[in-house]
């Protein structure tokens, strides 16, 4: 079985949500909250994040130790990830808004961020590739309903 770096599925999942905040802080108005739209890409986000947790769980580690321990890293960041998103989903699902979720957002945010980090030297396989695409759909779809309003006189 052919084995990509783990960089390389993280990596797409990250330019695929970079792309979408970046178009969500430059080029677009702050999304109105839709309560409903909202939840919805929170569970599309969890579907997602649970897909990959699953694909990522059932990839043998490398025998190289050194790529075994990032391995197991970024394992454990996807992990959190999924379950972050699973949060994030609960909480608008219970009828909770921007302000109170946003932190989730962000949080998921930073974690994406970690597993890129910690996934650079990580080996794992070709069918996972899959999974990481949605996740970053799904990101882009909620980025801009998290984007901070520019204050009063901003450009």
């Amino acid at each position: 079985m052919r084995v990509l770096r783990i960089t390389a599925l993280i990596a797409i999942a990250g330019m695929l949500a970079g792309a979408g905040v970046a178009l969500a802080r430059d080029d677009k108005p702050v999304a109105d909250w839709n309560q409903e739209r909202v939840t919805s890409y929170g569970q599309e986000l969890t579907t997602a994040c649970d897909e990959l947790k699953a694909a990522v769980s059932n990839t043998p580690a490398s025998l190289d130790p050194v790529n075994q321990k990032a391995f197991y890293r970024a394992k454990d960041d996807v992990r959190l990830l999924a379950s972050a998103a699973r949060g994030l989903a609960k909480a608008l699902g219970d009828g909770e808004g921007k302000a109170e979720t946003q932190p989730r957002f962000k949080r998921i945010e930073l974690l994406r961020n970690d597993a890129a980090e910690n996934g650079r030297r990580a080996l794992i396989a070709d069918d996972v590739l899959a999974k990481v695409t949605p996740v970053g759909v799904a990101l882009i779809k909620l980025a801009p309903y998290y984007r901070e309003a520019p204050a009063d006189g901003a450009e």
